[in-house]
């Protein structure tokens, strides 16, 4: 039985990295409002009232929310586009069209010449966002060992913090700049450059193997996976073999599955309860997400400093070592962690339970000190928004991404993911909408609903959220109810020797790939109902 490591190549992680480069996208287009409504120069360009002056209220306050929700309009609806075109035109090249919308409408904000075209610049920007935020955390999952798949979906989370701590130094460093307009115009043309990159190196990325193989492209798909999986303590390819055989038995079984709903995986996730539970979980785990409040708190930490009584430069450069502090020790730490406890659920738990700690205590000091010259009671209301981040990017901002990439079979991922996401955007729509109005009549009142969310979706994970751990793609299905072809990663040694010396026994060679037309594997493991309802 081969153990080889964590079965990661370095051209897989080569990958990984690279594709990563999505999720620096996502965060630094998600987060650079929050710098562009610090720079002084974006409200004198808009003819926008500053906070404290008249009509800040009644004509700021809409503007800033308007931008954030166009945004998130943007991505909700990317991730319904998605639940199609991903499966139809493949993970790459929805990656690619990503990276296009990305830089239009980084070009359509930094060159906006009235508020209107930084809106809709925020709209498209806000697209991108959708895509990236979707089709990254798929493709990275669809490309990495069930041993590695933690650390490895999880750079998706380290490098999106990674833009978001990108904007916040940036928008620091530019808010010193005597030109006013260069201070809000460079971060925003900034946001092009990621998306440039990966498009530019695109070319040189591979297919998705389970994309390849569900459309019959088997030699490319195996061509693929020797590559991801080489190692030296395996000279005869054995675990690509494994997983070849595995993904294809699996797809076969599917198939049949399908053919009950008329061989419509749209039918299928209304009609099967196992699809519709997935779907269920799916969503709420982002929306829960979103629901602990990390882009209110991020996308409005200027604004919150101000009330903790910062002034002048320092809520960006706080703002900044806040993000920083999640992008150099929490996501990797979150990453690094999951392949270690080897546990969805208790991470995501954990991270809710620091979630209500901290930001009742941060509550506790905002209704206290706010607008008061204590400083002691203001730094301790600035310390619980960094422990805030502690555990929401070490434990909930790694696990969201990774779980909804590992729940769905090949056959609805697309469509499951995209609507996992659209969950998460919708949420935000719902919270950065009325984040602003809510701080203006109820202040510090507005977070009491992140609290009792947290409360109530910390049972909710316990008793209905299955765990994924260490389990392949294809071996998940039997967390929810359905029927798994070929055990491997959970087989028992001696069925997974079965399984080897077949697949060495038949292998065309070690450029080929095995064969996979073989039905007498032995796995006690294995239903034989093909079409038993879940």
């Amino acid at each position: 039985m081969p153990q080889t490591g964590n079965q990661t190549s370095l051209y897989n992680k080569l990958v990984i990295t690279f594709v990563a480069i999505g999720g620096t996208t996502y965060g630094y287009a998600a987060s650079i409002i929050g710098s562009t409504i610090g720079q002084p120069g974006w409200y004198q360009f808009f003819d926008l009232p500053q906070n404290g002056e008249p009509g800040y209220d009644t004509i700021t306050t809409p503007a800033i929310a308007t931008a954030n929700g166009l945004f998130s309009a943007g991505g909700a609806v990317a991730c319904l586009i998605l639940m199609w075109a991903c499966d139809y035109y493949g993970r790459l090249r929805s990656i690619q069209f990503g990276c296009a919308l990305g830089i239009l409408g980084g070009i359509l904000q930094c060159a906006a010449q009235n508020l209107a075209m930084f809106q809709a610049g925020r709209w498209i920007m806000g697209m991108c966002v959708g895509l990236m935020a979707t089709v990254t955390p798929m493709y990275l999952s669809e490309m990495s060992s069930p041993l590695a798949r933690g650390w490895l979906v999880g750079h998706h989370a380290i490098f999106l913090v990674f833009g978001y701590m990108l904007s916040s130094w940036i928008g620091f460093a530019v808010y010193f700049s005597p030109n006013l307009e260069f201070g809000w115009r460079f971060p925003l043309a900034f946001q092009v450059l990621p998306p440039v990159v990966l498009l530019a190196g695109s070319p040189w990325i591979p297919r998705s193997p389970r994309w390849l193989m569900s459309k019959g492209h088997r030699d490319e798909a195996w061509s693929v996976l020797v590559r991801l999986r080489k190692s030296p303590n395996d000279p005869e390819d054995l675990v690509a073999k494994e997983e070849f055989y595995q993904i294809d038995k699996q797809l076969e079984l599917d198939a049949k599955k399908l053919e009950a709903y008329g061989g419509s995986p749209w039918k299928a996730v209304v009609m099967k309860k196992s699809y519709r539970t997935r779907m269920i979980i799916g969503f709420m785990t982002q929306w829960g997400a979103e629901f602990g409040g990390p882009l209110i708190i991020n996308n409005y930490a200027v604004i919150l400093y101000t009330s903790l009584g910062q002034t002048g430069h320092m809520p960006l450069l706080l703002s900044a070592l806040w993000l920083t502090t999640a992008g150099l020790i929490y996501n990797p730490a979150g990453a690094w962690l999951h392949d270690k406890v080897n546990s969805r659920r208790k991470m995501y738990m954990t991270g809710f339970i620091g979630i209500v700690i901290t930001t009742s205590i941060y509550c506790a000091m905002i209704s206290l000190y706010a607008g008061t010259d204590n400083k002691v009671g203001n730094a301790m209301g600035v310390l619980f928004m960094f422990l805030y981040l502690a555990f929401q990017g070490t434990f909930c901002n790694t696990t969201m991404y990774l779980y909804v990439s590992e729940i769905f079979p090949t056959e609805i991922r697309s469509i499951g993911i995209g609507w996992s996401l659209f969950g998460q955007f919708a949420a935000t729509i719902i919270l950065l909408q009325s984040a602003p109005i809510g701080f203006n009549a109820v202040g510090w009142k507005y977070f009491l609903l992140i609290i009792c969310w947290s409360v109530l979706f910390i049972p909710a994970i316990y008793f209905f959220w299955p765990e994924t751990a260490r389990l392949s793609l294809e071996e998940i299905g039997k967390q929810f109810g359905d029927e798994v072809a070929v055990h491997i990663n959970d087989a028992t040694d001696e069925e997974r020797a079965a399984i080897d010396r077949k697949l060495i026994a038949e292998a065309h060679s070690a450029d080929k790939g095995p064969q996979t037309g073989v039905n007498d594997v032995p796995s006690s493991k294995s239903s034989q109902n093909i079409s038993s309802e879940n």
